[in-house]
């Protein structure tokens, strides 16, 4: 299921996918040439859900990380009844789509600037 890694306070986010997910964590399918903070913030758009993890181990195209917040108070839910609807889903997207824009916005000036 696609997900997104978000880290250095939401400015820098690489495209993944969830190969398995558990209560406890998750392995990650991601490009090995892409370096990733220890800890960092796991979208699954597909859950409507936001969790922190820390990284436990990374191999070629493949990581596993664990959960470090629990499954209710700190997870940010995007829908509390259930799956998303198609238009959940598609506003989801575009607010995830905005902030890809501003955060590009943002390096674009910081490289011009300097």
């Amino acid at each position: 299921m696609a997900a997104r890694i978000l880290y250095n306070k939401g400015t820098m986010q690489v495209d993944c996918t969830v190969r398995n997910l558990s209560e406890g964590g998750a392995k990650l399918e991601v490009s090995q040439s892409v370096t990733l903070p220890e800890e960092f913030d796991l979208l699954i758009p597909q859950r409507a859900t936001t969790r922190r993890v820390r990284m436990c181990w990374r191999s070629a195209d493949y990581c596993g990380v664990a959960f470090l917040d629990s499954a209710e108070p700190h997870v940010q839910q995007h829908s509390q009844a259930g799956p998303m609807t198609s238009e959940q889903s598609l506003r989801a997207r575009i607010v995830e789509l905005e902030q890809t824009i501003a955060a590009l916005q943002r390096r674009i000036q910081e490289l011009t600037e300097g």
